[in-house]
């Protein structure tokens, strides 16, 4: 029983961030998020973030003078936009069902909030890289840097970290922010190499171990994973939804089962507003651990609190096969 039990629930957490062969049929060619702030004009510091079903983050874009971000290329299925800024509220725009067609508008309504842009920064791969003792050439292309990355042009982003670290390459935030660009190149052994360096400088950098821990999870070494990603909350108790996911699901796969429970309970605990997806890593660790009844409770809390989540058919799917198992064990054990 226990083997049937583990796909079914297997099936509900599917393989995060797998690389998955999508035919040209299956994207949206362009995906253009509208953003309409309800008290006041557009934040262009507002970065939009599409989630996927797994609650792992997608892809990230800056807005344009319309307050409009574009993605290209997505593929279909339901996501979660979500949105950060210096002067955004961390904002939860709702399931999207993303359609194959050739353009699809979505709208997403924020308001401003006055909270301090370190509380968001964070939440993301790329850190403040403003010191004042670095020299006034080397702050220059950071702050070039800085615009590129908003861009989302890393090509100039990366050219003007080199050139700013040539000048001032003791500067932890700098290479780490180097190896988040490469990794949104697709180059894992240069970030690999940056995020190492920054460790280096700095062993406190929660942000550079949370990336190097990303790079990690996608190569699907979990180990590793687990090992940067425990490093970075230890530094940062208040870690994000995703950050603890990718922990939670580290362990999992590293047969680490108690402490994934821990990680999904912390993020319960933290009340982190995107942490349904933790209950799902729970109940596949507790059902491996044979506590099915438990396991059950995690599956109603995902569906409680997540009742139109992009997994809560599935889970009510799984829920259901568990039981009528159960129940139909009760009723053999009577006779």
């Amino acid at each position: 029983m226990t083997g049937r039990l583990v796909a079914v629930l297997l099936l509900l957490i599917g393989a995060a961030c797998a690389q998955i062969q999508i035919g040209s049929n299956d994207v949206v060619r362009r995906l253009r998020v509208q953003l309409a702030f309800s008290d006041s004009g557009c934040d262009f510091s507002t970065r939009v973030v599409l989630n996927n079903d797994m609650g792992a983050e997608r892809a990230e874009g800056s807005v344009d003078g319309e307050c409009r971000a574009e993605f290209f290329d997505v593929p279909s299925g339901r996501y979660r936009v979500t949105l950060r800024g210096n002067d955004a509220t961390n904002a939860d725009g709702g399931d999207v069902q993303v359609n194959p067609v050739v353009t699809q508008d979505v709208e997403v309504r924020a308001k401003h909030t006055k909270s301090d842009p370190a509380n968001w920064a964070a939440h993301s791969s790329f850190i403040s890289v403003d010191e004042l003792r670095v020299p006034s050439n080397a702050a220059k292309e950071f702050e070039k840097a800085n615009r590129s990355i908003a861009k989302q042009d890393w090509a100039k982003a990366s050219a003007s970290l080199r050139k700013g670290l040539a000048v001032y390459p003791n500067y932890a935030a700098a290479y780490n922010n180097l190896g988040a660009v490469y990794s949104r190149m697709g180059n894992s052994p240069e970030a690999r190499q940056a995020l190492q360096h920054a460790i280096a400088l700095d062993d406190h950098l929660a942000a550079a171990y949370v990336n190097l821990g990303r790079i990690s999870f996608l190569d699907k070494d979990y180990p590793d994973a687990e090992s940067l990603l425990t490093k970075a909350v230890a530094l940062e108790p208040a870690a994000n939804a995703d950050e603890l996911f990718l922990l939670a699901y580290a362990q999992l796969n590293d047969h680490h089962l108690d402490q994934a429970l821990q990680t999904s309970q912390q993020g319960h605990d933290a009340g982190l507003s995107q942490h349904g997806f933790l209950h799902l890593v729970a109940a596949n660790a507790l059902e491996q651990q044979n506590k099915v009844a438990e396991c059950m409770t995690e599956l109603e809390a995902y569906i409680r609190e997540e009742p139109n989540g992009p997994q809560a058919e599935k889970t009510k799917k799984a829920l259901s096969i568990l039981q009528s198992r159960t129940t139909n064990m009760t009723s053999a054990g009577s006779h």
